[in-house]
C-alpha cells in the first residue's frame, strides 16, 4: 500500500513539474503573429471583383497568389508598388491582388468601385464591403501582404510594401516550380 502511495505521489510531482515547463509546439506551424499563422490555409471566400461580378478567391487566382490588404481612404487607387509587382509577374502563374478593407463610407463593392480609380489590367482589385476577408484571414491590418502557394497555404507574410523582396523572391521560386511541374506533366 505504501509503495502505491509513494508511486502515486511521484507521478503527481512529475506531472506538476511537467506542467510548469513550456509546451513544445507539435503542429510544425510557425506563427509569426496571432492573426496570420504561416501554414494556415487561405479560405475560399466570395468577393465582388473590380468589374462588379461576384466571384470567389480561388476562381480569381493563379496557383501562386500575393494578397495585399489596404485601407480605404478618400483617394483610393491601385497601389503603384502592387501594380508594378503584378506587371513583373504577368508571365508567371502568380496573381497579385489588392483587397481594400471596408470603410463606413461605402455600402457595397459596386459603390466603392464606381467612385474610385482602382482599375488596372494586371492587378486584381477586391473590396471587402461585407468584411469577408476580415473573417477569413483573421482581421488583417492594412498593408499586410500574404504569399499563398499552389496548395492554398499561407507561406510568407510581410508588413508593409517597402520591403517585399524576400516575399517576391519566394513567389518567383514557387511559380517556377509550378511551371516546371506543369511542363513535366504535359511532356509525358
Amino acid at each position: 500500500m505504501r509503495i502505491a502511495i509513494v508511486m502515486a505521489t511521484a507521478a503527481m510531482i512529475t506531472s506538476l513539474i511537467g506542467c510548469t515547463t513550456e509546451s513544445v509546439p507539435t503542429s510544425g506551424v510557425i506563427k509569426l503573429n496571432s492573426d496570420y499563422p504561416v501554414g494556415k490555409y487561405a479560405p475560399d471566400i466570395p468577393f465582388t471583383s473590380d468589374n462588379g461580378k461576384e466571384t470567389t478567391f480561388r476562381k480569381i487566382r493563379q496557383p501562386i497568389t500575393i494578397v495585399a490588404f489596404t485601407s480605404t481612404s478618400s483617394e483610393n487607387r491601385a497601389n503603384p508598388d502592387l501594380v508594378n509587382l503584378a506587371k513583373d509577374f504577368r508571365d508567371l502563374p502568380v496573381t497579385v491582388a489588392q483587397i481594400y478593407l471596408p470603410s463606413e463610407k461605402y455600402s457595397s463593392a459596386q459603390e466603392f468601385m464606381a467612385s474610385n480609380n482602382t482599375h488596372n489590367k494586371y492587378l486584381v482589385t477586391l473590396y471587402d464591403a461585407e468584411r469577408i476577408a476580415l473573417r477569413g484571414f483573421g482581421y488583417p491590418k492594412p498593408d499586410t501582404v500574404l504569399l499563398i502557394d499552389d496548395n492554398s497555404e499561407i507561406v510568407a507574410i510581410e508588413k508593409g510594401f517597402s520591403n517585399l523582396k524576400s516575399l517576391t523572391d519566394r513567389a518567383q521560386e514557387l511559380a517556377e516550380a509550378v511551371e516546371e511541374a506543369d511542363y513535366d506533366h504535359y511532356a509525358e
